[in-house]
């Protein structure tokens, strides 16, 4: 038993005044508001914060020169990353996750280390995850086509010179894909292994741009079945737009309806290209739109049309995608930043800062099937941020909302604990499961020492990188 006094409470029942949260083991037991004259701690307490689309990379790609480069140039240059221990790869980013803000996060898994076997590897990142006291999703991510471009990538090799064609054919085109039939009986498999109260196995489809028509459809009946839900990125491009509206001339979103694919089961990240009529689809069938801000900046792809996807009725969650806005895992800023770019100029209100607070409080948990709901009452999960209310409001000239507080300036700089299933996972700045600090150092050495040995396929990076743009440039990755 355990019990915390504050002087506000914020969820998506509003705001309360001082109160007394009871918690018993992994639940809350019981909230009452203080009576006049008992003592609190100067606190705000809110549910934890879910992180709706993230792939859990080790560091920032800024950091290899990622930063204002096309998605479809970037994908390319995480190659640079070699390999390193799978638990190591996943430990340091959860533990910058529960340093930002989150209580669950999606790990939409793209990069496999491949030192063992898949299972093995799974097994390592939940392990990761159990330590640093973050719940998760793990998508297993399954592509079998398009390597290189969005359609023939012939040409592209065709254009460079030997000695790069040489570096780009051994990292993209030496293994070939799985068949659908052994990636879906290893998503099976990997489900078997870890999946549990704190890991909720996932499809995860990369997007239809790099999956076969028989890989989707199989993923569409799989989930039919099973109730396993999908979490598949979408438009995130204009040149992703390019490529379905001339793939799937009836309409892509249209398509994933006729295939089973588009139900409540599915999370459809970015979405920064879609229509208005394809939102309605959207909506219709009850799936969800993870909006990524940050990532979407840093790499160029545009600004998500969030605004009119909360008015066509989508449900939309936030995520991080691995590059918040200072590429510090912050969804605190995330959400700021999320609700000041789409709230509306001066007095319109197109996006209120509630309907942000039930992106990250609820939608965003469901989409991971995580047990928070957003609400901080008897029975709900004890999964809860603790901020310093006081820093929050170090001017203290006239009583401020707790809204108009946290939506002005509220980062996790402010975050005093993190509680997830009643474990405290953050305190005194840090991780209270992981020497997040060793682990850092021991990380950054690995990936040093392996970028210094992938020296050859760095310098024929820029060659690579001008090839590509050429071939978006003109042909907006049509084949």
């Amino acid at each position: 038993m355990r019990e915390i006094t504050c002087a506000t409470i914020l969820d998506l029942a509003g705001a309360r005044g001082p109160s007394r949260i009871t918690l018993d083991g992994d639940r809350i037991a019981a909230v009452r508001p203080l009576l006049a004259g008992e003592a609190f701690d100067d606190l705000l307490v809110m549910p934890a914060l879910a992180n709706a689309h993230d792939h859990g990379r080790p560091i920032r790609t800024s950091s290899i020169g990622g930063f204002g480069r096309p998605l479809e140039a970037w994908l390319h240059r995480l190659r640079l990353f070699a390999p390193v221990d799978p638990y190591l790869a996943a430990a340091v980013p959860f533990g910058r996750a529960v340093m930002g803000g989150q209580g669950a996060a999606m790990v939409h898994y793209t990069g496999v280390q491949g030192l063992t076997d898949y299972v093995t590897e799974a097994k390592e990142v939940a392990r990761a995850a159990g330590d640093a006291g973050l719940r998760i999703a793990f998508a297993v991510a399954m592509r079998d086509m398009n390597p290189l471009v969005y359609g023939d990538g012939q040409p592209i090799l065709d254009a460079l010179t030997p000695t790069a064609r040489k570096e780009v054919e051994q990292r993209f085109l030496s293994t070939p894909p799985l068949s659908a039939e052994a990636q879906m009986e290893r998503l099976d498999a990997v489900a078997e292994s870890i999946g549990s109260p704190l890991v909720d196995v996932q499809y995860g489809p990369q997007g239809v741009q790099w999956a076969t028509p028989g890989l989707l459809e199989a993923i569409a009946e799989g989930s039919a079945r099973t109730g396993r839900r999908v979490h598949i990125h979408l438009l995130e491009t204009r040149y992703q737009r390019d490529y379905a509206d001339r793939h799937f001339p009836q309409g892509i979103v249209r398509h994933l309806k006729d295939i089973g694919l588009l139900s409540p089961r599915l999370t459809l990240a970015h979405c920064v290209w879609a229509r208005p009529d394809e939102l309605d689809l959207i909506a219709e069938a009850g799936a969800t739109i993870s909006v990524n801000t940050s990532s979407n900046f840093a790499l160029r792809s545009g600004i998500a049309p969030v605004a009119a996807m909360l008015k066509a009725g989508c449900k939309v969650g936030i995520g991080i995608d691995g590059s918040a806005f200072d590429e510090d895992d912050d969804i605190i800023r995330e959400m700021r930043l999320v609700w000041s770019l789409h709230a509306g100029w001066g007095f319109d209100r197109e996006v209120e800062p509630a309907q942000v607070l039930e992106a990250v409080l609820a939608q965003g948990h469901a989409t991971l099937n995580s047990p928070v709901t957003g609400r901080i009452e008897p029975g709900a999960p004890a999964d809860l941020l603790v901020l310093d209310r006081e820093a929050l409001d170090a001017d203290a000239l006239m009583e401020v909302g707790p809204v108009e507080l946290l939506f002005s300036r509220g980062t996790a700089g402010f975050l005093k604990e993190s509680i997830v299933a009643g474990r405290t996972v953050v305190a005194d700045g840090g991780p209270a499961g992981l020497d997040f600090a060793g682990l850092q150092d021991e990380l950054r050495s690995r990936l040093r020492k392996g970028v210094a040995e992938r020296g050859g396929f760095a310098r024929i990076l820029p060659e690579l990188e001008a090839t590509l743009a050429g071939h978006f440039r003109d042909r907006l990755g049509c084949c």
